[in-house]
């Protein structure tokens, strides 16, 4: 038996497509850069079209490039029409630094112990041989500065780095200046209120003696060990002597109820 098909070939027909709206970004096109330099920035394409968020992402895909190097980069980001808008972005780059010397003037803490304070990105940023970004650097030292207080040099103060750069050599070499002022020691100790038991118990607890070198953090450890020893309420004064470089440390318990 023979069988005879009835109907007749395939009809090719068009892919179905899209259509384009204004809403949306149709296409995102980089010149300067590779698509994963400006990640951030490629993957907008597809996505509504936000004119502040394009600029909020432009800044950190800027920050990116700076923080791998690049510290002079910059990028433009105009707008077309075309299916939906279109984002054009140029990038440059700029010339490539990395950190040749970071030295501190007038330091009193270690050396190692500073640059590991001011060292980000696991190592990548604000160090020897990685990039120099600036705002990470003041914070940095915005928290050194509270170590070199803690430490017992409270007038200490750090002033924004000085950085050089080489463009030929693609270095960059950076000064900090710190004036570190002098050390205070631990003056007075005292307890004041409870009975003589309690202050006894307080003063035992805190661990501190007039003469050693102040230390934020201890006194805070010590001040804490003590109301968990006594489970009372404690109140830590802090004065700075004016007649040395000295800092009296006073412990306020709590009245027995």
């Amino acid at each position: 038996m023979l069988l005879v098909a009835c109907h007749g070939a395939p009809v090719e027909h068009p892919p179905i497509t899209a259509g384009c709206t204004l809403a949306r970004v149709g296409r995102v096109v980089i010149q300067g850069a590779d698509p994963a330099d400006v990640a951030p920035l490629a993957v907008l394409e597809g996505t509504l079209d936000d004119p502040a968020r394009t600029d909020r992402i432009t800044a950190v895909a800027t920050a990116m490039l700076r923080s791998r190097g690049y510290a002079r980069a910059t990028i433009q980001v105009t707008r077309a029409q075309g299916c939906g808008v279109e984002l054009h972005v140029a990038v440059d780059r700029g010339p490539h630094f990395r950190i040749a010397g970071i030295d501190f003037t007038g330091d009193e803490l270690p050396r190692d112990e500073q640059l590991a304070a001011i060292e980000d990105a696991l190592g990548t940023v604000n160090t020897i041989g990685g990039a120099y970004v600036p705002d990470r650097m003041q914070r940095a030292l915005d928290a050194l500065v509270k170590r070199y207080h803690d430490a017992g040099w409270i007038e200490a103060e750090i002033a924004p780095p000085r950085a050089i750069y080489d463009d030929l050599a693609g270095l960059v070499h950076i000064t900090i200046p710190v004036t570190a002022g002098p050390r205070y020691r631990i003056g007075n100790v005292v307890a004041r209120g409870g009975g003589p038991t309690s202050r006894a118990a307080v003063i035992e607890a805190l661990g501190l003696h007039g003469g050693q070198w102040y230390d934020g953090a201890a006194v805070r450890t010590g001040i804490a060990r003590a109301r968990r020893s006594l489970s009372r309420r404690i109140e830590m004064r802090i004065e700075v002597s004016s007649d040395e470089p000295a800092i009296d440390v006073e412990a306020i318990v709590e009245p027995t109820p």
